[in-house]
């Protein structure tokens, strides 16, 4: 009894093994678009930033078909796209470092399913394209753009100046066939949204910035160590009355830790910015000395470029502080809030309520505002007065005012309750301001239909919410919309 149990043992644990090595053994070469990029970023360490956008979701979300124009055209070239590929499934994309001034990558690739190849190709060669074919892959490259056929894949390669396309196409093929990317990377290809990207700090670091090879070995060391495995994940979704932007620092709390980070800072700021009911407001509470720290030790060429953009006397002061001379003058804590009633030439009709926080030797720029003021102002007790326009200067920090005073609590809306609590907060309240008013250019006339817009960062990321005033309908259409509104005025307009 007990051979027969040791034996049937034996066979369930052989027949396991034939199991699991088969699926790991799969043909690589028929994978869908999200494995073929997955693969991709796993093999080629230029990549930085990768991630997927659902066209598709996106036009339905945007109501494309209810503009007959555009359905017209749209629908037909949609259409027919659909017969070769699986245009409902999202796109994929992979960005290769370094990138240009102009935030152009050395090469990007789209990764698109394939529904049949056939269909495809014929689409492809009543467009003109006349394929070339290279073993098993299908190709054509049209100057700085290259697409290739195979299996289930369509790639599309664009790369700035010459290259040999049919060579770039078989590298790329021949990467999608490799070991999957694993962890952060794998589950920011697989997350859920209408737009959804990742960035890999350590390679962007290492592929765009050469003064990091000029480093003591202890310090990379270090440096590495705090970006290794490190990622910034951000998904995009627009829904109904709303469109979210949010992003997550996936990094170790060291790094965090090293940053400018400043959270938790409750009402110090707000109180900070007197009363009234405010349209807009910006507020900072940064480490400026955790942050010049990190510049200085594995950044030190671009801290060097930031000061060197400072006017001439500014800069000679900013020196003549020695070290962290930012955070000597700063406290990192700053903040503005916009009220009264705004109107397009931001006139007379502007009140608003500024802090900026000084640092240890903020006694400098304060004597510098103070005799730019007494020149121009009057001087009440502490505070400079010139037309509507208030000053006062203390040790901590410089408070300016202009309009109406207003003691107090900000009176804040609801959805910007924690405005000036985390290291970086904005509102803007497009409900509390006359938007037709300010005159505004056609394309930007779309936010007379927002409620309002808020921004949220801290060491664990960002959110920003885009609000309409309707809720019941996807802010894409309501976008589509109003545009579609605006050209048929224009056209009624003009007879059309």
């Amino acid at each position: 009894m007990k051979k027969h149990n040791k034996s049937l043992l034996f066979s369930i644990l052989t027949i396991s093994g034939i199991l699991f090595f088969s699926s790991c053994s799969s043909d690589s070469s028929e994978r869908d678009a999200a494995e073929a990029t997955s693969a991709m970023i796993e093999g080629n360490e230029k990549i930085v930033a990768f991630g997927h956008v659902s066209a598709m979701n996106i036009l339905n979300n945007a109501d494309y078909k209810s503009i007959p124009k555009v359905n017209t055209i749209l629908g037909s070239v949609l259409g027919n796209w659909k017969r070769g590929l699986e245009i409902d499934k999202p796109i994929y994309y992979a960005l290769e470092a370094p990138f240009a001034h102009d935030g152009t990558p050395e090469t990007l690739y789209a990764i698109i399913n394939i529904k049949n190849q056939d269909s495809l190709a014929s689409i492809i060669s009543e467009m003109g394209y006349a394929l070339d074919k290279d073993g098993d892959i299908s190709y054509h490259q049209e100057d700085d753009v290259t697409f290739g056929i195979r299996n289930k894949l369509l790639i599309i390669i664009s790369k700035p100046g010459d290259y040999d396309g049919k060579t770039k196409m078989k590298e790329a093929f021949a990467l999608t066939e490799g070991d999957l990317s694993e962890n952060k990377a794998e589950d920011i290809i697989g997350q859920k949204g209408d737009i959804v990207s990742g960035i890999d700090i350590s390679r962007l670091l290492h592929t765009s910035n050469t003064e990091l090879e000029k480093l003591p070995a202890e310090k990379k060391e270090h440096l590495n160590e705090l970006v290794e495995d490190a990622y910034i994940k951000t998904v995009a979704n627009f829904t109904n009355g709303m469109a979210t932007v949010e992003s997550q620092n996936l990094f170790s709390d060291a790094l965090k830790d090293e940053l400018f980070f400043k959270d938790n800072n409750g009402t110090t700021l707000v109180s900070k910015l007197g009363g009234g009911n405010p349209w807009m407001g910006v507020a900072m509470n940064l480490d400026l000395r955790k942050g010049e720290n990190f510049l200085s030790t594995y950044l030190p060429n671009t801290k060097q470029r930031i000061m060197a953009d400072f006017p001439g006397e500014a800069k000679f002061a900013l020196m003549a502080l020695g070290e962290n001379p930012f955070s000597k003058l700063f406290s990192g804590q700053a903040g503005i809030a916009l009220k009264g009633n705004p109107k397009s030439d931001l006139g007379m009709e502007l009140e608003y309520s500024s802090y900026l926080g000084l640092g240890p030797k903020g006694d400098i720029l304060q004597k510098i505002v103070e005799e730019q003021f007494s020149v121009f102002g009057e001087k009440k007790g502490d505070t400079y007065t010139m037309d509507n326009m208030r000053l006062k200067s203390t040790k901590k920090g410089i408070f300016t005012s202009s309009g109406k005073e207003t003691a107090g609590k900000l009176n804040l809306p609801s959805y910007a309750k924690n405005f000036g609590e985390d290291s970086f907060s904005l509102f803007i309240a497009f409900e509390r301001m006359d938007v037709k008013s300010l005159e505004l250019e056609d394309a930007a006339k779309v936010v007379e239909i927002l409620q309002y817009v808020t921004i949220n960062a801290d060491r664990d990321g960002s959110k920003m919410v885009i609000a309409a005033k309707k809720k019941n309908v996807n802010i894409l259409k309501q976008v589509t919309d109003f545009y579609a509104n605006q050209i048929m005025e224009k056209m009624d307009a003009m007879g059309v």
